[in-house]
């Protein structure tokens, strides 16, 4: 094997990672432990306003990636956010009227069933599921979409996938609060920074788990809110979409697998552990500053754990053509 060849393997490398890992973990301030993934793989590019615009990868090239402030904006009306409740299964999306579309990790798995649907924008910001998933991660790279990751999502992709592979446009995001390869903002500095930012909206600075708050501007920084839905839903508002459909968040994992998977052999998430604290309330403030923008924000999961007062409920059939509604409203 060519000694280059051997690179990629080596980063990739689970001993070599988990090693440098807690090297950094144990030599640097707790202000710097998000980072901790990135040393000493990543290098990222930031513009003359700070905003992330790029990334280099030391032992390996990675796929072109293009500046979130560069994309086409301006969806103006409606958009779907397929996500991966066990829900999603109940709908037919060979009959439902979709415009601009977005899936999040294993969503692309609804091709399978329905090779119609197209999907235009896409999220993954857990570097496990492109390691566990490499087959759905696959798909999602071959399609014409516009895929926003992470730096370690990136670093990750690079190492796996063949460019050559690679059709999407890749583009890079980081969080407000944590920002890459620099030192995680006190609660002190954060509120004093954005203050009363319009696009940057912060909710609770001092929340114990994550900066709470909502962005209007995804090129400044998006806030964590538990869970890829929450990110998705920041880029669909950034992207100019007035009316959201929300596919499968049920949000609940004793509700079932996702609905790619097969009982017992499910990725781990983090759902009932993180929904009380951080998940319900993020949405929650979310949904009244969506709604004092003008912004409409439907549950098409009618079991979802949020209730009604946070996003109104709709059965999914709602996007069947007029003449293929139900007279009455389907069972609930």
């Amino acid at each position: 094997m060519p000694r280059l060849a051997l690179v990629p393997r080596l980063l990739r490398s689970r001993p070599l990672t988990k090693g440098l890992r807690y090297l950094y973990r144990y030599t640097r301030p707790r202000a710097d432990r998000h980072n901790e993934t990135l040393w000493p793989f990543v290098t990222v590019r930031r513009d003359g306003q700070g905003r992330l615009s790029g990334c280099d990868l030391h032992g390996v090239r990675g796929p072109a990636t293009v500046p979130l402030d560069r994309l086409p904006r301006g969806i103006g009306g409606d958009a779907h956010l397929i996500l991966s409740g066990p829900s999603v299964a109940q709908i037919d999306y060979d009959q439902c009227r979709m415009s601009t579309v977005m899936g999040v990790n294993g969503s692309i798995a609804l091709r399978a069933r329905h090779p119609a649907l197209r999907f235009d924008y896409y999220a993954m910001l857990d570097a496990g599921f492109v390691k566990r998933r490499r087959d759905l991660v696959a798909q999602v790279l071959a399609q014409d979409l516009v895929l926003f990751v992470t730096p370690e999502v990136y670093r990750w992709i690079a190492l796996l996938f063949d460019n050559r592979t690679v059709r999407c446009r890749i583009a890079l995001f980081e969080e407000v609060h944590q920002r890459a390869q620099q030192r995680r903002a006190r609660p002190e500095e954060l509120a004093a920074q954005l203050g009363a930012d319009p696009d940057l909206v912060l909710f609770d600075a001092h929340h114990p788990m994550h900066a709470h708050g909502f962005s209007l501007d995804a090129a400044r920084g998006l806030f964590g809110g538990g869970t890829v839905a929450y990110t998705s839903l920041q880029f669909l508002a950034w992207l100019g979409a007035r009316t959201v459909y929300l596919h499968g968040l049920d949000l609940t994992a004793t509700a079932g697998p996702r609905f790619y998977e097969s009982a017992g052999a499910q990725l781990p998430t983090a759902l009932d552990r993180q929904y009380a604290g951080h998940i319900e309330p993020a949405f929650r403030q979310a949904s009244q500053l969506l709604r004092a923008r003008g912004i409409k924000v439907y549950n098409l999961s009618v079991l979802s754990r949020l209730g009604d007062d946070i996003f109104e409920k709709r059965h999914w059939s709602c996007l069947l053509a007029p003449a293929a509604q139900p007279l009455t409203s389907p069972e609930q």
